[in-house]
């Protein structure tokens, strides 16, 4: 897609040209694309450490009772070690940005998943055996098996209506700046 105008005549009309001059300008869409990049990955962040919802405002799905178990006073859904907080990130392409996280299992709470999982032969720690913790904990192999998992969908990207208000404002704000520039 693509738009020309030409403007020709009074002061006023030749500043609307610049501006149309101005938002042509490369450096300008990359400034808007990463501002836009900024203030969603704020948004989803704040969305993973305080909101605890789906963009629509939908709570996400709490833990399984066993799970929760297993689970300490500091970890909140989306939160275990803060690893999917810290990985959110922006990235400007071409005319798009992009946001989201490159850790594997981000797109698991994104969309849910429910199905068979391979896990690998490892080395585990025992620390604790019929609910008593072992005075000197043992380390067993364990070989390579399937389980089923069931984990319920907790979407974290998207735009929320304020999400959405807060990016016109962005919007506004840049479209205002480079429109008072073009009448210098």
């Amino acid at each position: 897609m693509s738009l020309s105008v030409q403007v020709t005549g009074t002061q006023e009309l030749q500043r609307y040209q610049q501006l149309m001059d101005t938002l042509g300008d490369p450096k300008h869409k990359a400034e808007l694309l990463d501002a836009l990049g900024g203030i969603v990955e704020s948004q989803t962040r704040r969305r993973i450490a305080d909101e605890k919802s789906a963009p629509d405002g939908s709570s996400w799905p709490a833990w399984s009772d066993a799970y929760s178990k297993t689970r300490h006073g500091n970890q909140s859904l989306l939160r275990g070690g803060g690893d999917l907080l810290d990985s959110i990130q922006y990235i400007v392409e071409k005319n798009q940005v992009r946001i989201g996280s490159p850790l594997p299992y981000a797109a698991v709470h994104q969309d849910g998943f429910s199905g068979a999982v391979q896990v690998d032969a490892h080395t585990r720690l025992i620390t604790q055996a019929f609910g008593k913790a072992l005075a000197f904990p043992v380390y067993q192999q364990v070989s390579a098996f399937t389980r089923m998992m069931n984990i319920p969908q907790r979407e974290f990207l998207g735009l929320s209506r304020d999400n959405q208000q807060e990016v016109y404002a962005v919007l506004g704000s840049f479209w205002g700046d480079l429109m008072a520039g073009a009448a210098q």
